[in-house]
């Protein structure tokens, strides 16, 4: 069983496109999912769920103890399920501050349901914080998203100093199973920054990458998939391949 933590410091990366996407494309192929939705923006958690009222949530399971189990809701597809998120988890990091073992709060929560799911995918704030320190500390692999400009390549440079620092400091292994660049268009500086990414992360680097792609972007508007938006579109079939790409790497690195 493997947890993916899907984040990026930068916002506009795709990233919870890319968590959203994913999890649909790994539950086509019959693996159970669960998608723990850790950004106070809630993305991941509408396009799944639309509009939640009174659900418990990881607010709960993070600040009140509340089991997370009891927190988990199916998606209209039978092999998706959702750790929702609210707002209130924004005062995360100021509530969290003094909390003893803030840092292991999500990983100690995931424990006990973690084999019950075929993969885990979590989707980070697009800033490094208690929410997506936990997340990173909760997985077995990390996957980075990154947008190909200048900007970006920044980004994805502090993320890898941050990850190690994290691996110094708190003894845990958090391995890099890959990067992906979504958001191409084709351009010369989009060449120049891939290339950019390939010499940093090597073998690391997907093959795959995700176009800009006018689909991709209306079903983010819409809040929905791009499986269930259009699911014959360039975006849909990147997806795919990316997600079979992982799989492939998950089988090469774990033998599964």
């Amino acid at each position: 069983m493997n947890i993916f933590c899907i984040t990026n410091n930068k916002g506009g990366v795709a990233k919870t496109t890319s968590a959203v996407n994913l999890a649909y494309a790994l539950a086509n192929n019959g693996h159970k999912i669960l998608i723990v939705d850790t950004d106070p923006q809630c993305n991941s958690t509408y396009s799944l769920l639309g509009n939640l009222d009174q659900a418990k949530t990881l607010f709960e399971v993070l600040l009140d103890n509340l089991p997370i189990e009891q927190t988990i809701i199916p998606t209209k597809h039978k092999n998706l399920f959702v750790v929702p998120c609210s707002i209130n988890l924004s005062a995360a990091d100021l509530m969290l501050a003094s909390a003893h073992g803030r840092e292991r709060k999500l990983e100690r929560a995931i424990r006990p349901i973690k084999d019950s799911y075929d993969f885990i995918i979590i989707d980070t704030p697009p800033h490094l914080g208690v929410l997506t320190i936990n997340a990173l500390i909760a997985c077995t692999d990390v996957l980075i998203p990154f947008s190909l400009t200048t900007y970006s390549l920044i980004g994805v440079g502090i993320l890898e100093k941050t990850i190690q620092e994290l691996r110094d400091n708190l003894d845990v292994k958090l391995p890099i199973l890959g990067v992906f660049a979504c958001l191409d268009d084709h351009t010369n500086i989009n060449k120049n920054v891939l290339h950019a990414i390939k010499d940093m992360f090597k073998e690391k680097v997907f093959r795959t990458v995700i176009p800009r792609n006018v689909a991709l972007e209306e079903a983010h508007n819409q809040t929905i998939s791009i499986f269930d938006y259009q699911p014959a579109s360039k975006g849909a079939r990147a997806y795919e391949d990316l997600t079979k790409e992982i799989l492939e790497r998950v089988k090469l690195t774990y033998g599964k």
